[in-house]
């Protein structure tokens, strides 16, 4: 019996058995066992793939690598997807739009600081392989079972708006009996705004998943071809932070009161701005790197001599 891969062949089961495993020219071997339907979850998916055969024989160039097969993207050279969207902003500072008491009217509530972003995914593990083979022709073979890259996290929301300040008391008057009106007080302070939510934190970037562990039983005339492989076992690359949110700006000053003649206008009295909140580099200025996940541990692999071909 002869198993033949010609380009990019995939094999859906875990375990390949035959007597010569033939690589044509520059082909690769994906093995993508599909998961169990009763336990479609992604916990579900095989862990070891192994291949049973008298001969593997190489044109030139092979490869045989893997792709867990109904779960999007689960392969090798196939990042984690990024977490889309942004996190929730946060809400805006309270504004009393009624004139306030005099002499200085109340001031803007602070903006809520954005939600931080959602953690990235994970890279998924890379399965393990077990080769057992009694002859191996010459040809370069490469074994793909590094780790997946995780993902990018998520964005954090924006800062909310600082609430504005409240309009100050108006001024008032009174008619007097010897010159007509006159200014009994003056218009009342417009409260200051409020300040600014600061900007959420990103999301973590996923942590990279673990290489696998490849071996590779031969017989002791081709140990030195086995040895001479090219074997990826790679743990998958950290996922970046996500984009921090923007920092909300501060309210606006409230106006001094309502003038009345023969009351000064008094701008002067308007209310200050408020300032903006924190950004996250002021927040913390080595957050592209404090968001990382963390890098995929290196799998491992190894070339035994066998005198017998399992049955």
């Amino acid at each position: 019996m002869v198993f033949t891969v010609t380009g990019e062949t995939r094999y859906h089961e875990v375990l390949l058995v035959t007597d010569i495993l033939k690589f044509d020219s520059n082909s690769k071997l994906v093995i993508a066992p599909l998961r169990p339907r009763e336990k479609d979850i992604i916990d579900s998916l095989p862990r070891t793939l192994t291949i049973i055969a008298k001969d593997i024989t190489i044109a030139d160039k092979a490869e045989i690598t893997y792709d867990l097969d109904g779960a999007v993207g689960l392969d090798p050279d196939t990042p984690a997807p990024p977490i889309p969207g942004a996190a929730a902003n946060g809400s805006d500072g309270w504004t009393d739009p009624t004139p306030g008491a005099y002499p200085t009217a109340n001031n803007g509530g602070g903006g809520s600081p954005g939600m931080p972003g959602i953690a990235g995914n994970n890279g998924r593990d890379a399965p393990s392989l077990e080769i057992f083979v009694e002859k191996v022709s010459s040809g370069s073979m490469k074994i793909n079972f590094k780790g997946q890259d995780a993902g990018r996290g998520g964005k954090g929301g924006d800062g909310g708006k600082g609430g504005n300040g409240q309009k100050g008391a108006p001024s008032t008057t009174d008619d007097s009996w010897y010159d007509g009106d006159e200014c009994t007080r003056e218009p009342g302070r417009g409260g200051n705004g409020g300040r600014g939510g600061d900007a959420g934190f990103p999301g973590r970037g996923g942590d990279g998943g673990n290489g696998g562990i490849v071996k590779v039983f031969v017989f002791d005339a081709s140990l030195p071809r086995v040895n001479a492989w090219g074997y990826i076992v790679n743990g998958g690359k950290r996922g970046e932070a996500g984009d921090p949110g923007t920092r909300g700006e501060g309210g606006t000053g409230g106006p001094q009161g309502d003038q009345n003649d023969p009351c000064p206008a008094r701008s002067e009295y308007a209310g200050s701005d408020g300032p903006p909140g924190r950004s996250m580099s002021e927040i913390d200025p080595l957050y592209e790197s404090n968001f990382e996940g963390e890098d995929g541990k290196d799998g491992d692999w190894s070339a035994h001599s066998m005198s017998v071909l399992p049955q």
